[in-house]
């Protein structure tokens, strides 16, 4: 294991275990960084006989140290707004989001603009959506709209006026303007394109017209600072616009960056506001392709999607939700692509050098992107690197198909923390043993990765490895303990398959000589830590590039 070079090490860490994820995961107690590469990894005793004069060493004390975490799936942009307004993960009643609010507006005036949001009905003792009214009593006059976790969001009064909407305004053809039933007015409660009502009135990267204004700029560079504390050292952000791609080249160029980026560019189903002219000439006229970039910035699948979400009931499925005796036929549900076509555009992009990455959700929506995938590849046999993102239920056939077509599962087990409670009112109990087979993938011969899916779950990763591990929810409920993975097994997801899924891995997602020196030090043992405890591990340092890029406080 041990690799010298005739270079010396500026860092050496040792005395814990060091998690390499290389192909035998071998754990080993040291690392040496030259550079912005690793140097050497092995035993301790080995590893510090390279140290010179100016080495920096430090005792890791029995705790883990592991390959920089890549979030495969987040929303950096939105998640910057989120940070700078209301949070409400974890949130456990309506009251409290009020308080939050509450304290957010203190200061604000009513040409500011309070948002945020990451909030689902079932993580509240009320078990409902707050509305315009339980915002008004937090702030009347601080226009306010807070996201929930998909498919909705919450507006205050005056963020209703500020729209122009009023109860005279109609649905949107793929939307739903929520009202009281017994007065017409809305509720402030905007389903699906309802949003983008709100949306066209509001500043910052959730309005429509604001995608890579420098609003952006600020959000990209809150949120990426935030993931570092986490252990973070690249994301993947799914369905960027033309102009958000170049806010991501901006901060680049100024040296702003401050982890590693790949972009998936919007494609046919993902945004609500589109511009697939500028897609068109990117895909096949301009020469840009899946990988094209750097190990700072790159360009990754182009992002697609089918369905809605479970628990906005906008899945694509063949069974039903628990209170209903039929599952919902696909004219009543808010498909976003054209399925006529579906084929047409994946073969498109996997001809021209692109993976695509399709968001499905329901059992009906994977098989249809699976499908897709697999007669592209069948008809060119190619090995892109495609993505299903979400990926809750999948059959053996389609497993079959993912695994021959070396089609990667992104996963969200981060849904699970904050979703997980509400399924007993949502679910049989057949589909929530079956939600999200973590297991029945990996037995397949599919890889996973793992992301958060922030703003749609909350950017600790290790609330989803804590669900991952033990199929639990926030508050305690638990599916199906079949679909488990070890600790082991979710640390690659989070690592060494996230940097396969970008097509990073030969340079970063593992502790290994002469990879990109990214790295996380916990402040615990990953070899001995109770499953319960893995939700609250921290961060002690982060590195990239071989530079210390955050050190927690002690």
């Amino acid at each position: 294991m041990l690799h010298k070079m005739d270079l010396y090490p500026e860092y050496i860490f040792y005395g814990g275990s060091v998690h390499t994820v290389d192909r035998r995961n071998t754990i080993t107690e040291a690392i040496a960084i030259s550079g912005n590469r690793i140097l050497a990894v092995g035993p301790t005793e080995d590893v510090l006989t390279l140290r010179k004069s100016n080495t920096r060493v430090a005792n890791l004390r029995g705790a883990s140290l592991i390959p920089g975490i890549i979030d495969s799936h987040n929303h950096a942009w939105e998640a910057g707004r989120f940070l700078e307004g209301v949070v409400t993960f974890g949130l456990r009643s309506i009251d409290e989001l009020k308080r939050a609010v509450r304290e957010k507006a203190n200061g604000l005036t009513p040409d500011d603009w309070l948002q945020g949001g990451g909030w689902i009905e079932s993580q509240f003792t009320e078990r409902r959506m707050p509305n315009r009214w339980d915002l008004d009593e937090a702030t009347p006059t601080v226009p306010v709209v807070l996201e929930r976790i998909f498919s909705a969001c919450t507006a205050n009064s005056r963020a209703l006026e500020l729209a122009g909407i009023t109860r005279d305004t109609p649905d949107p053809p793929d939307g739903v303007i929520e009202r009281d039933p017994a007065t017409g007015e809305p509720n402030g409660i905007l389903h699906r394109g309802a949003k983008m009502l709100v949306r066209k009135a509001m500043p910052g990267p959730f309005g429509a017209s604001s995608f890579g204004d420098s609003g952006a700029e600020e959000s990209i560079k809150r949120a990426l600072a935030e993931y570092v504390t986490y252990g973070i050292t690249g994301i993947v952000e799914p369905g960027v616009s033309p102009a958000l791609c170049r806010t991501y080249q901006k901060l680049r160029d100024q040296g702003k960056l401050l982890m590693r980026v790949n972009l998936m560019p919007n494609w046919h189903g993902f945004a609500l506001a589109q511009e697939m002219e500028h897609m068109e000439r990117l895909i096949e006229e301009m020469g840009f392709y899946t990988g094209f970039g750097d190990e700072w910035l790159s360009l990754g699948a182009l992002k697609m999607a089918i369905d809605g979400g479970l628990t906005s009931r906008t899945a694509y499925k063949s069974f039903p939700y628990v209170d209903e005796a039929t599952p919902r036929h696909v004219a009543d549900l808010p498909i976003r692509l054209s399925l006529d076509h579906l084929d047409d555009w994946v073969k498109q992009a996997h001809d021209n050098g692109w993976s695509v990455g399709i968001h499905v959700v329901g059992d009906v929506a994977q098989d249809l992107a699976v499908d897709a995938i697999f007669r592209a590849y069948m008809d060119n046999p190619v090995r892109r690197r495609h993505q299903i993102i979400h990926g809750y239920y999948a059959n053996p056939t389609t497993l079959r198909k993912m695994n021959d077509a070396a089609i990667i599962a992104a996963l969200q087990p981060a849904f699970i923390y904050g979703e997980a409670d509400g399924y007993n009112d949502l679910l049989h109990r057949e589909h929530q043993e079956s939600f999200m087979p973590l297991r029945s993938y990996m037995n397949a011969g599919v890889r996973v990765a793992m992301s958060t899916d922030m703003p749609s779950a909350h950017h600790n990763p290790f609330w989803g490895m804590y669900s991952a591990v033990t199929r639990k929810g926030m508050l305690g409920h638990q599916l199906g303990r079949m679909e488990a993975v070890t600790v082991a097994e979710a640390l690659r997801m989070m690592t060494i398959n996230s940097a396969y899924l970008s097509g990073e891995d030969k340079i970063k997602g593992s502790l290994e000589p002469g990879k990109l020196a990214d790295l996380a030090v916990l402040d615990a043992d990953l070899n001995d830590i109770e499953p319960e405890a893995l939700r609250n591990v921290r961060v002690d340092l982060t590195m990239i590039d071989g530079q210390v890029v955050y050190e927690r406080s002690r």
